[in-house]
């Protein structure tokens, strides 16, 4: 998905369910061994549940690949699979709003609207503590490359989060020519602006980019990106101790 985005601030006060402890902040500082080969100890009051949205699927299949035609729902949903994988692992409660490569409208045809809206409705449900929906860039130059993460520009604690974020992506994968700094979304941000809790898109790199392509078609490089953005989640919600 295309993205452009400024900045801005409003508080959005975290859900006060979760209780964390310092071990938690351990999770972010395991150094990267093995896909799934994770543990980590998290002691809470009640689960810490995290949101992962695989954007697109179905009929929406997002850009695509501009050399192997891979369909941006496609990559978007094996990130978030993995995601979920290194969350659950760390004794998160992943809650996902696809699971498959199907859209959320149930059949009857395509409707984008009610796609979004079933999406915000499993959000809210949930009751997070995060959100992280998953995306993939695309622009006409194919100059154009490295991770972004995006917030709705009224939460301040979304800015908080994405900055964290942005910070793992950067030191792990971003060429300090990409230019990538975290940034609030001027368009296309309901789902930031429906969720009850600090949330973010992380657009993973450019489609568009021959060697962003190549870097998110293989799973595991997909593998460890996914784990860095645990990193950073895991970083991100050990701060906000209640």
């Amino acid at each position: 998905m295309k993205r452009y985005a400024k900045t801005g601030a409003k508080s959005r006060s975290l859900p006060r369910t979760v209780k964390y402890v310092a071990a938690l902040v351990l999770a972010a500082a395991i150094l990267f061994s093995a896909p799934f080969a994770l543990v980590a100890a998290v002691t809470a009051a009640e689960t810490v549940t995290v949101v992962i949205d695989a954007g697109h699927g179905g009929a929406d299949g997002g850009v695509t690949g501009a050399t192997t035609g891979v369909k941006e729902s496609d990559l978007n949903l094996e990130m978030a699979r993995v995601l979920g994988e290194y969350l659950e692992s760390a004794g998160f409660r992943v809650v996902y709003t696809r699971k498959n490569k199907d859209d959320l409208c149930g059949g009857g045809g395509f409707d984008k609207r009610k796609d979004m809206y079933k999406r915000a409705e499993i959000i809210k449900r949930s009751a997070p503590a995060a959100v992280v929906s998953l995306h993939m860039n695309s622009f006409p130059s194919s100059s154009r490359r490295g991770a972004q993460v995006f917030f709705e520009r009224s939460s301040e604690e979304g800015a908080a989060f994405a900055s964290v974020v942005q910070d793992r992506l950067n030191e792990a994968f971003n060429v300090p020519d990409a230019g990538r700094k975290f940034a609030a979304l001027s368009a296309e941000k309901f789902l930031l602006e429906q969720s009850p809790a600090p949330a973010i898109i992380v657009e993973c790199g450019f489609l568009s980019n021959p060697s962003d392509e190549k870097n998110l078609t293989s799973p595991s490089y997909r593998a460890k990106f996914a784990y860095e953005i645990f990193k950073g989640i895991a970083a991100y919600l050990s701060a906000q101790k209640i």
